[in-house]
C-alpha cells in the first residue's frame, strides 16, 4: 500500500533541518569556555594572552608543607584584566618530601623537619618578585611536635604545636602578611619568612638545634620557621588588575597548580 503524502509533518521537519543548517552555517553560538593547566614543573613557564581576550579567570593553588601534616595549600580565584599577547610568567609551588624546601619560596627544614610548601603565582613585564600580580600561598612544614600552618588568606595559618607545654608560644612560627613575612618560633631563634620565601627551620648560626625545625611556606610574604612545631603558612596576594577575588586558606593537597580560563570570543 502506498504511503500517503502528510504535509504537516513535511512542514515540521523542514522546520528541524533549516534550523540544524542556520547553526551550523554561522548562526547565532552560545560562549564556549577555554582553558590551560599547569602542574608543578622547576623553573618558570609561560603562555601568551590569545587574540580578542581581555580577561582571564585564574584558580591557583599554593602547595602543601611537607609530610601529611604539613600546612595545606592557598587557593585564590579571581578575573584577571589582560592585554592581547601579554606574556605570563608562571611559577607553581610543590610538596617537599623531605627537609628540603617546596619549589618557588619554601622554607628549608632541617633534621626530621619538613620543608614548607611552595607558592604558585603569576608575574607580568618580567620574571622578578615585583612583577606579581597574582600569588596563592603555601603551607608551613610539619615539625616533629605539631603541624604546619595553612597557606594562603592575607595572611597565613600559624604553625602548631602542643597548647599543654608551657612554653608552647614560644615554638609557634607566624604566617606571612601582606607587609612582612611570618616571625620564626623564639625557641632556637628560627628564621622569619621574607617577601616569597619562607623562613627555614634552623637558628639564627645556620644550625639545627634540635634535629627536627620545619620550614615556613611560600607566598606573597613567606610564613616563619618552627622550633619544634610547626611552620607557619605563606600569604597570598592579588594586584589591582584582579577582581572578583575568592581567597581559600589551607584547602589543596600536594603540589600547586594553576588553571586559567578564557571565554572564547563569539564569530
Amino acid at each position: 500500500m502506498k504511503p500517503k503524502f502528510r504535509p504537516r509533518h513535511f512542514f515540521c521537519l523542514m522546520i528541524v533541518i533549516c534550523f540544524q543548517l542556520s547553526v551550523y552555517a554561522g548562526g547565532p553560538k552560545a560562549t564556549v569556555k577555554d582553558s590551560v593547566v599547569f602542574n608543578f614543573k622547576p623553573g618558570e613557564q609561560m603562555w601568551i594572552v590569545p587574540e580578542g581576550i581581555a580577561v582571564l579567570h585564574i584558580e591557583a593553588n599554593g602547595a602543601q608543607g611537607g609530610s601529611d601534616k604539613g600546612g595545606k595549600g592557598g587557593k585564590v580565584k579571581s578575573d584577571l584584566r589582560v592585554t592581547p599577547g601579554t606574556k605570563l610568567i608562571i611559577y607553581v609551588g610543590s610538596q617537599p618530601v623531605s627537609s628540603e624546601g617546596g619549589y618557588n619560596g619554601g622554607g628549608k627544614g632541617c633534621g626530621k623537619g619538613y620543608g614548607g610548601g611552595g607558592g604558585t603565582d603569576i608575574r607580568i613585564g618580567g620574571s622578578g618578585l615585583e612583577f606579581r600580580v597574582l600569588v596563592a600561598g603555601g603551607g608551613g612544614g610539619a615539625g616533629y611536635s605539631g603541624n604546619g600552618g595553612s597557606g594562603g588568606g592575607l595572611i597565613g595559618g600559624e604553625g602548631q604545636y602542643p597548647a599543654t607545654d608551657s612554653n608552647a608560644t614560644h615554638h609557634i612560627a607566624k604566617g606571612g602578611t601582606q607587609q612582612a613575612g611570618g616571625a620564626g618560633a623564639r625557641a632556637y631563634f628560627s628564621a622569619s619568612g621574607k617577601i616569597g620565601l619562607g623562613g627555614d627551620g634552623l637558628n639564627s648560626h645556620g644550625n639545627c638545634s634540635n634535629d627536627a625545625m620545619s620550614g615556613g611556606g611560600g607566598g606573597y610574604f613567606g610564613g616563619g620557621g618552627s622550633g619544634a612545631g610547626g611552620g607557619g603558612g605563606g600569604s597570598s596576594f592579588t594586584d589591582k588588575n584582579n577582581s572578583n577575588v575568592v581567597h581559600e586558606q589551607g584547602v589543596v593537597e600536594g603540589n600547586g597548580k594553576l588553571v586559567i580560563y578564557w571565554d572564547k570570543p563569539k564569530r
